[in-house]
């Protein structure tokens, strides 16, 4: 599985090793970390997602632009001196937000999730706490596989324009009305080609039915003909924008089963030896001809 790109939460433990790094990173305001993606990403999603309580009496923003501003679990902004103290007295975890109003990186130091109660709404703290559960019990696949199904299971796919291979142009929604088996892959994801021929048979198979198959990839149309010289993919293929294709998964390759109204009905996010097989489980539980 590839990642490439940040999710909602950035947040870490720190354990021995970084608690040292974090000493000397703090002393330069920068903070580095463990990430749950990584990236070559411009992904905005992390403005806006921890909501300081507004009937709560903390310490005002500061007005600057594009700095980086460290607060308490509380919501105190906390000079170096108070940083390093917090850093050697319990063992830190970090949420990381963009203040919308200052523009500012934000990081709240904290031990445990229950000590931002009263700072952090707690519906977003709950949210932590589960996703905190399934990453240490099932891995950092099961959760990005649960962030991308809470942001789109049983939702309608947005509409928006696909480049395709010949030149031409579709709209999204063009795909309506037959059920739609959509992936989303780049050519540097090395999972992402190695699937390709089980998907090539799983489009044989369906040849003679009313499925689309649809891949979208933010590489150029001039990249991917290039890349078809040497591999073969049988989707439909389509590029669009890495602002388009960020809104729908953080991961290649993801595929989407998309049924005949454009709500998206199954998710697979990853890569997965027996991927023809679960695809065709998936298709046959949801065609509806």
């Amino acid at each position: 599985m590839v990642l490439y790109n940040l999710r909602y939460y950035l947040f870490f433990v720190c354990n021995k090793d970084f608690k040292k790094m974090m000493k000397k990173l703090l002393f330069l305001s920068i903070l580095v970390g463990s990430l749950i993606g990584c990236s070559p990403s411009n992904n905005s999603k992390s403005e806006d997602v921890i909501q300081s309580n507004p009937n709560k009496n903390v310490q005002s923003y500061q007005k600057s632009q594009n700095n980086v501003v460290f607060r308490d679990s509380k919501g105190n902004i906390l000079n170096q001196s108070q940083r390093d103290s917090l850093v050697n007295a319990i063992t830190v975890q970090t949420l990381r937000t963009i203040n919308k109003e200052t523009g500012n990186t934000e990081y709240i130091l904290f031990e445990k999730y229950e000590d931002l109660r009263g700072y952090i709404d707690d519906s977003i703290i709950d949210n932590l706490i589960e996703e905190a559960t399934i990453l240490k019990t099932q891995g950092r696949g099961a959760l990005i596989q649960k962030r991308v199904a809470d942001d789109w299971l049983n939702k309608e796919i947005p509409n928006g324009e696909i480049l395709l291979i010949d030149g031409s142009t579709k709209e999204l929604n063009s795909f309506k009305n037959n059920l739609m088996v959509l992936n989303f892959w780049y050519i540097n994801c090395g999972p992402c080609i190695e699937e390709m021929p089980d998907l090539n048979q799983l489009v044989k198979e369906y040849e003679d039915q009313p499925i689309n198959f649809l891949a979208l990839t933010f590489d150029t149309v001039e990249d991917v003909k290039n890349l078809l010289l040497s591999t073969a993919f049988d989707y439909e293929i389509g590029s669009i924008s890495r602002e388009f294709m960020f809104q729908f998964t953080p991961v290649a390759p993801t595929h989407f089963i998309v049924d005949q109204r454009g709500v998206v009905k199954e998710i697979l996010v990853g890569a997965y030896p027996d991927i023809k097989q679960r695809l065709k489980d998936l298709i046959e539980k949801n065609k509806n001809y």
